[in-house]
Formats: structure tokens, C-alpha cells, sequence
């Protein structure tokens, strides 16, 4: 059954998933995201592309595909789909896992955000990134971030807070970036997950939030199996 929750300032919404094509546009319509949409000039999609595995590791193409869709329908705004891997060179993500194909279909940009330029912030809030480069961009416009839901070692699940992780770089590779897998890992080993992700959200939190569950991974964020039976929420 559809469920609403209410947490804080914040609304959840849930709905069975049937298929991309008919559970994204009812549940981005349910949650109003339409309404939302009439200011901003630009959009930024966040997946979760932390390497080139397929779904449920990561955000299906499909998925975004409908989201796109649903907010041409009801703006004329620049989209973007936005995102940092860290399991992989992203440009090998955006091609293996179907994002250069919807790029081309409806015309929107491709951004690797390990190779974006940077801006410093500091935030006397934070836990443990007191001072911190993040790409330009994720500030220029209406930012929806699309994970999937995951499991996660370290982290109990992987979800909307954690895959902030994609706009992060560590810092040596800042000025002369590699791409290489692990680029994120001063947010595991020097800094702490936890800590990092409650920092990152300080300094950019989502303007929306649509998290795939339609399947779900157990036991790792990365070499995790699907859920059997799946999850079939949105």
C-alpha cells in the first residue's frame, strides 16, 4: 500500500513499483516535484554511479530517463545529469551503464564531476571536512538526487545522504586528477563515513530526493546481491 511519512520539515512519499515508465511520473507527480520546477533555469541530476556495475548497484538509465521527462514536461530548464565515481573513471560509467545514449536521445549534458572546477567552502558546523572544494556546478541549479538503495558496510545502507559522496574528490587529486578507483577514500579512512556524510549534506543538501527500491542490494554497496524477493517500492 502507499505510505506517507512525515519527518521533521520533510515529506517521504512511497509507491508500489509496477515499471519506471508508470511508478516515476506517479510518484514525482504524488510528491510534487512539478511544482517545484517552475523557477529554476537549471537541473541537476545526481545518480549513484560509484562504478560500471549494473543496477541494482547503481541508478538505472531508465529511471533517469523518466525523471527527465517528467521535468521537460513541466520546464523549459537546462538538465544536466551529474556525477563523481569513485569505482571508476565516470566517463567509463556514463558509457557502460547507458547515460552517453540518453544524453544523445534528449539532448541534456554529461558532466564527470572529478573533473569539474571547484570552489572552497567552510562550514563551522561540520563534523570533519572543515574545509572542503566542491564542483561549481551542484550550486548552479535545482539538484535531484537519484540513488539506489543499498546496503552498505560501513554506513548500515547507502541512500539519498551517502551519495553525496559522487561530489567529493580527495584532495590531492584535485589539481591533477587521475582516474583512477578509491578517489574518495580520505572520506572513509581520514575523515570517517559518518562524519563525512553529515558534513556534505550541510554543505549541499538535496532539493529532491527520489530513491530507487525498486530491487535493493544486500550485504555490500558494491559486490552486494540483489534482494529476492525485490524491494518494488519507489
Amino acid at each position: 500500500m502507499d505510505k506517507q511519512v512525515c519527518f521533521c520539515r520533510n515529506k517521504v512519499f512511497s509507491v508500489d513499483f509496477i515499471s519506471f515508465s508508470k511508478s516515476v511520473p506517479e510518484i514525482l507527480e504524488k510528491a510534487g516535484l512539478h511544482k517545484l520546477l517552475q523557477k529554476p533555469k537549471k537541473i541537476i541530476l545526481k545518480p549513484n554511479l560509484t562504478t560500471n556495475l549494473p543496477p541494482p548497484c547503481t541508478t538505472p538509465a531508465l529511471l533517469v530517463e523518466e525523471v527527465i521527462k517528467f521535468c521537460r514536461k513541466f520546464s523549459k530548464a537546462e538538465i544536466t545529469v551529474a556525477e563523481g565515481s569513485g569505482g571508476c573513471d565516470t566517463l567509463i560509467a556514463f558509457k557502460d551503464l547507458g547515460y552517453e545514449r540518453l544524453a544523445k536521445n534528449y539532448k541534456i549534458k554529461l558532466v564527470d564531476l572529478n573533473r569539474e572546477e571547484r570552489i572552497e567552502l567552510k562550514n563551522p558546523k561540520v563534523k570533519a571536512l572543515k574545509k572542503v572544494k566542491l564542483p561549481k556546478i551542484i550550486f548552479d541549479g535545482f539538484f535531484i538526487n537519484l540513488p539506489v538503495l543499498k546496503q552498505h558496510d560501513e554506513g548500515i545502507l547507502t541512500c539519498a545522504t551517502k551519495n553525496l559522496f559522487g561530489i567529493y574528490l580527495n584532495q590531492g587529486l584535485i589539481k591533477h586528477f587521475l582516474p583512477r578507483w578509491w578517489n574518495k577514500s580520505e572520506l572513509h579512512y581520514k575523515y570517517g563515513v559518518q562524519e563525512s556524510v553529515y558534513d556534505l549534506n550541510l554543505y549541499r543538501p538535496s532539493d529532491f530526493v527520489l530513491v530507487d527500491a525498486s530491487i535493493g542490494q544486500l550485504g555490500n554497496e558494491i559486490h552486494g546481491s540483489p534482494c529476492r524477493p525485490p524491494i518494488k517500492k519507489l
